[in-house]
């Protein structure tokens, strides 16, 4: 059986448009393990890449590589490539100003811990409401005797 290995990986994106990269924080057979792309999807994608092309450097060389999933963990910039959220009307929900909040997004600010952390709680509050079951299930008229 195939020993299975869990890295947790940092997704980034650098400043400007484009620019997203990966990286592990762990290695295995000394072997650490990034990518990078257009999107953070893209740059998590080239992290598979780059773990399939040593992969096959390590079997030439004689030694099997563990099955490798990686953990993904994202910065606010990567958190919104990955999800289709639109930032200002996440800004509105969590009242933040939504002009800061594109900045943290795009990397021209970086923001401080407790700012993370607001992010992090908007990211949780959405979460717990989305999973409320807020839709009808039948066209609204049809709940009216």
């Amino acid at each position: 059986m195939t020993e299975k290995v869990k890295l947790l990986a940092i997704v980034e994106r650098g400043k400007g448009k484009g620019n997203f990269t990966t990286f592990s924080t762990q290695t295995v057979e000394n072997c650490g393990f990034g990518g990078a792309g257009a999107s953070a999807r893209e740059a998590m994608s080239d992290t598979y890449v780059a773990l399939q092309e040593m992969s096959e450097l390590k079997k030439e060389e004689g030694v099997t590589m563990p099955e490798v999933e990686f953990d993904f963990r994202f910065d606010v910039g990567s958190f919104f490539d990955y999800y289709p959220i639109d930032v200002t009307a996440f800004a509105k929900y969590i009242g933040m100003n939504a002009s800061v909040l594109r900045q943290y997004v795009t990397g021209l600010r970086e923001p401080k811990e407790e700012t993370i952390k607001r992010i992090r709680e908007g990211i949780d509050k959405l979460s717990r409401d989305l999973g409320k079951n807020l839709m009808v299930d039948r066209p609204p008229v049809s709940y009216v005797e």
